[in-house]
């Protein structure tokens, strides 16, 4: 056991003191002649409570000047260290927002991400024994600020470090990847290159990722088989000449993989199971919210018994809770990385909402995750909503739920995505009918109702699609009480099914994709409080309830 793990495990038992020696040790102490600490009076910080009383709560508005001056080059401003690199992630409402990346930041995240590895490795020991993706697609160039300080989204740049660190344990798609346009030939062109694998890990944030890509593998499966067998690449796909060269460097010939996957397909769906690609494919890590859930059943008839682990609990700002026992049972906080605080949910929206410590947060209660870090962001509210599932030790084991604001109420009913989720899932399961992707919107005229935008697998009669509606909506009343009230009194009128025609969320996808958004990191739009989001898709039949 590494000395990272023993020291992780040790804060178990004690983060009440492991966050004060964070936050002042490596926090405050060493940022005290920076701007910021000057104006807070780092210097005369002695506790956690002087913290808390002398920095304001703070969102990214708050801090965009800052980081924009440091964009420019200004030193000293939010850290006394210079600042190396900086992350770059779209805000939810706003524009791009930069994390400044500091050498001690970037060594906290590799401590914790060291961490997670090797529980990983401990859960899974043959994961050497063959190669792992942790990155479906490079994500985007690197640029930098007007001051001449790098910039990337961290997908890049952790692919870029894998690239030139494990290329041997790593599958690293080629850069070329991300200029392909078209979402279909990009899928091609990584299922192509991921067939040449000896895979014992699938890694990706969104499962819906893992989910496109398999369906791409089972929809292409002969012309992918055929130049899998030939160490070709089809010649009907339209990509660029420095992207084909790019990927059939990488092509070999492997007639008898081709050969023994073929044996494998069946005619029904699915027409294989990952381990039919992959034999020694030992983990699959996603994201294991709740709020997955349709997402994760679809996926399961292809993963079969293949342990499906959960993903560190992560954002560009900072990791906050890192999987170390069974799916399900929620991730450990960092207790050691960075300085977390919390406001219960249900102040969220407060002007000035009260803020628990780790140790203070109780079991299934929800908040909104505040954290403090060594690259400047201090009391930052990164706007993410967790569950606490139980303990490790005294340190909270937590889910990652929804972002704050991930709502809608049409009339006091406040609906969530993973009751959206939660509720699709039940009845997908009775109805018993396959769903690509899914939306909830409220209706743009008329009484206050919802409207679902479903994608199905396959046409569907009429009387089908009303049960799918009609268990939608009861399994709904079983989530949330007040959505159940507010139809009882009608003060919500009955929702209505939209079939989108299909391919359509794959079209949305691409598009969003060629505006420059990170295809792995795209999220399934599950709750929506856009009357008009149903314009980015096309609708086919409209269907009301009895």
């Amino acid at each position: 056991m590494s000395c990272e793990l023993q020291g992780f495990l040790a804060t178990l038992h004690r983060p009440e003191a492991a966050q004060a020696e964070c936050l002042l040790e490596r926090i405050v102490h060493p940022n005290r002649d920076c701007e910021f600490g000057r104006r807070h009076r780092f210097e005369a910080i002695r506790t956690v409570r002087d913290f808390r009383q002398a920095v304001p709560l703070a969102t990214y508005e708050d801090l965009r000047e800052s980081i924009d001056r440091m964009a420019a080059g200004q030193s000293g401003v939010l850290v006394s260290e210079p600042v190396r690199h900086f992350f770059i992630t779209s805000g939810t409402t706003s524009a791009s927002k930069l994390v400044p990346v500091t050498r001690a930041f970037m060594r906290d995240k590799i401590r914790a991400l060291a961490v997670y590895w090797e529980a990983v490795d401990q859960r899974h020991p043959g994961l050497g024994q063959g190669r792992v993706t942790t990155n479906f697609a490079d994500s985007g160039s690197f640029t930098r600020t007007s001051g001449g300080i790098p910039c990337s989204s961290e997908s890049a740049f952790w692919a870029r470090m894998t690239a030139a660190t494990r290329q041997r344990s790593h599958f690293v798609p080629p850069a070329a990847l991300s200029a392909v346009a078209d979402g279909d030939a990009r899928y091609y062109l990584l299922a192509r290159l991921l067939l040449e694998e000896d895979l014992t890990m699938l890694m990706s944030l969104n499962p819906s990722t893992i989910l496109v890509l398999l369906r791409k593998i089972e929809e292409l499966a002969d012309p992918l088989l055929d130049d899998l067998e030939r160490g070709e690449l089809s010649p009907e796909l339209a990509i660029a000449p420095e992207v084909r060269r790019a990927v059939t460097d990488r092509c070999r010939a492997h007639p008898e993989r081709a050969r023994r996957i073929r044996r494998a397909l069946r005619p029904a769906t699915p027409r294989f199971h990952a381990a039919d690609l992959w034999p020694r494919l030992a983990v699959i890590v996603s994201w294991q919210s709740s709020m997955q859930r349709t997402y994760l059943e679809m996926l399961a008839p292809y993963v079969a018994s293949i342990p499906h682990d959960d993903y560190p609990t992560m954002a560009s700002e900072g990791v906050i809770a890192i999987p170390l026992a069974d799916p399900g049972a929620g991730a450990v906080l960092t207790a050691d990385v960075h300085f977390f605080e919390f406001i219960p949910e249900e102040q969220a929206e407060d002007a000035n909402p009260e803020t628990l410590l780790a140790h203070q947060l109780e079991l299934d209660r929800r908040y909104v995750v505040v954290l403090s870090t060594t690259g400047g962001l201090y009391r930052y509210n990164i706007g993410d909503v967790v569950r606490v599932r139980g303990f490790a030790g005294a340190a909270p084991r937590l889910e990652f739920l929804y972002r704050t604001g991930a709502t809608c109420s049409l009339t006091g009913e406040k609906l969530t995505e993973e009751q959206v989720s939660s509720a699709m899932a039940a009845a997908v399961r009775r109805s018993r009918l396959g769903v690509v992707a899914f939306t909830a919107q409220p209706a743009a005229e008329g009484f206050p109702r919802y409207l679902f935008l479903v994608e199905l697998e396959r046409p569907q009669d009429r009387g089908r699609a009303k049960a799918l509606l009609a268990a939608i909506d009861r399994e709904l009343g079983r989530c949330n009480v007040e959505y159940r009230a507010k139809r009882s009194a009608q003060r919500l009128a009955p929702p209505e099914l939209w079939i989108v025609r299909p391919h359509g969320y794959a079209a949305l996808r691409r598009r969003r994709v060629a505006a420059g958004a990170n295809d792995e990191q795209i999220k399934p739009a599950v709750l929506s409080r856009d009357p008009a989001f149903h314009r980015d898709l096309e609708i086919g039949e409209r269907i009301r309830a009895d």
